[in-house]
């Protein structure tokens, strides 16, 4: 890695521990700078704004969320254990990813430009993820699904609806077995079959 791009890293890992202890509003360039242990020129070199700061760091966090959940559909070996892996990575990272999170839920960054084109970057690739793991399942005929956009928004819609009331409960025992159970409804849903 090039030594400016190292500079920049640092800074943008400072801003991501500042803006989660802080929140937006409250974060000052000067905190992150002494949170980087450089200068404030410095990180005005990078940077032309907090704003700009905060961009930065949601980009990074939202290619990190990407890259987890193409690694755990990757290595899901059947269409069920890709829609389960998908969710708990998603729910876990989310968790984890405090700024990307409040990027993509907070009413008060509206204003912010940069903020609105990530939310659509953000649903459009999830919504890109869900479509694919459906299209597998119709083309292995494991899935028996005519519109593919409504069930995948559907899904997606589903998953925003839970995501606080889960996130609360996320360091709890109830938490993964919450989110199988979800899984388990949507795919197989709760009516049983009489065959005889």
């Amino acid at each position: 890695m090039e030594k400016h791009e190292k500079v920049r890293q640092n800074l943008i890992n400072a801003a991501r521990k500042i803006f989660v202890r802080f929140g937006f509003e409250k974060t000052t360039m000067n905190e992150i700078a002494l949170e980087a242990r450089k200068g404030k020129s410095s990180l005005y070199y990078y940077f032309a704004s907090k704003e700009e700061v905060f961009q930065a760091v949601v980009e990074y966090e939202a290619g990190i969320i990407v890259e987890k959940l193409k690694t755990a559909v990757n290595n899901s070996e059947t269409l069920i254990d890709k829609a389960r892996n998908f969710i708990l990575v998603r729910f876990a990272e989310i968790q984890k990813l405090g700024n990307l999170y409040n990027a993509l839920r907070d009413d008060f960054l509206n204003h912010l430009e940069f903020i609105k084109k990530a939310r659509v970057q953000y649903d459009m690739m999830e919504l890109n993820f869900i479509k694919a793991l459906l299209n597998d399942g119709k083309q292995q005929r494991i899935f028996d699904i005519n519109d593919i956009d409504t069930i995948a928004e559907t899904f997606q819609m589903t998953l925003k609806a839970v995501e606080l009331p889960l996130l609360i409960d996320y360091e709890s025992e109830v938490f993964e077995t919450r989110l199988n159970s979800l899984v388990d409804i949507f795919f197989y849903g709760i009516l049983t079959r009489n065959d005889e």
